[in-house]
């Protein structure tokens, strides 16, 4: 009897439960799953199991993820994958800092979270339309040249269309405009800074061209977005 292969073992870090129960749904029928809502659990986790990916979500409720990264590093030596609805340069600049092995931003698609996983597991380069993407997200807030940006990585601006398309059914110009308004969204809903603030935070150097942009998206004006998501 050919003997059942053992299932690769991951470690989910976040505090939202919701969270943990999507990517457990999304993993547990091809590796075994545990869950740790802080640093204390995850590194009691480590010690116990052999791990072969951690995926770290970047804001829990008492620490910072990344601050986590040095004391995991003691324990074990499997590569983490950062996962956060926040993105920000700033947070891009501690993950590089932090030596994180990859970057998924909230909410995740399935299946870019599977190859990401796997990628990670077999170790084989970073996909170059998953690279730009990570990219886009963590500078959403600056002015886009196509032609600069795929240079950047390596490719021309045609075929970072075409790579791009075929791997998220959009052209990199629409897939910035999308991240713009999600970070947008979350601002609004869960900070106090002024809607012109929030313009030029992602991008918009103009008011109204933003306020175009996000009733165009959502269907309400920011103020609006702001009054609902405060009820």
């Amino acid at each position: 009897m050919t003997p059942v292969p053992l299932r690769r073992q991951i470690l989910v870090v976040d505090d939202d439960p919701n969270v943990c129960a999507a990517l457990h749904a999304a993993l547990a029928d091809g590796y075994v799953v545990h869950s740790a809502s802080t640093g204390a659990e995850a590194l009691t986790i480590l010690q116990g199991q052999a791990i072969a990916v951690i995926l770290l979500d970047a804001f829990l409720t008492r620490e910072h993820g990344l601050d986590l990264v040095p004391r995991i590093r003691k324990h074990c030596a499997a590569p983490v994958l950062l996962i956060t609805g926040h993105s920000s340069e700033e947070l891009a600049i501690r993950a590089l800092n932090a030596q994180v092995n990859g970057y998924l931003k909230k909410p995740f698609d399935v299946a870019a979270l599977r190859t990401a996983v796997r990628q990670l597991l077999d170790g084989s380069p970073p996909d170059p339309a998953d690279r730009v993407r990570t990219w886009l997200e963590a500078h959403c807030g600056k002015p886009l040249r196509l032609a600069a940006l795929a240079g950047q990585f390596g490719l021309s601006d045609r075929h970072l269309r075409r790579l791009f398309r075929a791997a998220y059914g959009q052209t990199p110009q629409h897939y910035l405009v999308e991240c713009r308004m999600q970070r947008a969204r979350s601002l609004l809903r869960d900070t106090s800074l002024s809607i012109k603030r929030i313009a030029a935070e992602v991008g918009y150097p103009t008011l109204l061209g933003f306020r175009r942009a996000f009733r165009r998206r959502f269907g309400m004006p920011p103020a609006a977005c702001r009054a609902d998501g405060r009820k």
